[in-house]
């Protein structure tokens, strides 16, 4: 299946020139983190971030560079395609300190996504997820749209709903 290109947005050419200016540096690197103070069905978790994955674009965004330009597309899903870590952590201190560790690893911009889910579990059973995003596929409103969309998926999931 071929992929239709786009151009990136006025924002992103901004952010892009940021980033080649400041190449090989995490300035760009968007991260948080959420906790369920409950009992994680972690598979339904898993299912509930690849569903989020699934319905917004701007998590299957590729970037490439040509001689003339730089350019998007937007991957087809396939769960294939990502693999999200599932991690047992000790203390919430342990998933700040991974936090803080993944913000300050810089992405590949060109054929990567630009993102990274990362599942954790601690040892009363309770969990959630780390997030790492690029600043050319996310922002502060997309934060929100984030936890709001995974929470209510994992919810669905959890009460019977696939939808």
């Amino acid at each position: 299946m071929d992929v239709e290109q786009y151009n990136l947005t006025g924002p992103q050419k901004s952010i892009w020139y940021t980033e080649k200016f400041y190449q090989g540096t995490p300035i760009n690197n968007i991260a948080g983190y959420l906790t369920i103070d409950n009992v994680v069905d972690f598979d339904k978790f898993k299912k509930s971030i690849l569903k989020f994955i699934k319905e917004n674009d701007s998590f299957r965004l590729k970037f490439y560079h040509s001689e003339k330009e730089t350019y998007q597309k937007i991957i087809p899903f396939s769960e294939l395609d990502y693999e999200i870590e599932f991690i047992e952590l000790s203390t919430l201190n342990d998933v700040e300190d991974l936090t803080s560790k993944l913000v300050n690893i810089p992405f590949t911009l060109e054929d990567s996504f630009l993102f990274i889910f990362k599942i954790f579990k601690l040892p009363n059973g309770n969990g959630g997820f780390i997030i790492n995003a690029h600043h050319l596929i996310s922002d502060a409103w997309t934060a929100g749209l984030v936890v709001n969309e995974i929470i209510n998926n994992y919810e669905n999931f959890i009460n019977g709903s696939t939808n």
